[in-house]
């Protein structure tokens, strides 16, 4: 097991030696309540973590629909309505909120275009 010095330099390498992908940013905020706790109770001058940047999660992306799931979800309706609104959202990337909001001098007919 390796030792890290409660620097900023020694919890830096710490985190980066972790090999936990999008857990390191647990351990930073455990390390920053540890700190705190050592610096509220006279332990630790200053904070070391004043230097350092938390750790950044990834953002997962999402699996979207094949356009065989698209379409099987096209037929599967009865309005036409209902149809635009899955092809809006599945071709567009436009939110619900977005589509609801739509209104008529929205769409311009000559340019197939929407504001949105």
């Amino acid at each position: 097991m390796r030792n890290y010095e409660l620097t900023p330099d020694g919890i830096s390498s710490f985190l980066a030696n972790l090999k936990c992908g999008n857990a390191k940013h647990a351990y930073y905020r455990a390390i920053r309540a540890f700190i705190n706790w050592l610096v509220r109770n006279d332990y630790l001058k200053e904070n070391p973590l004043k230097k350092i940047d938390p750790p950044k999660s990834s953002k997962p992306i999402l699996p979207s629909l094949t356009t065989e799931q698209v379409n099987y979800l096209i037929d599967r309706v009865d309005t036409l309505r209902d149809k635009t609104i899955i092809s809006l959202l599945a071709d567009s990337g436009m939110r619900l909120s977005e589509i609801a909001n739509i209104k008529a001098s929205d769409i311009d007919w000559q340019s197939c275009t929407i504001t949105i």
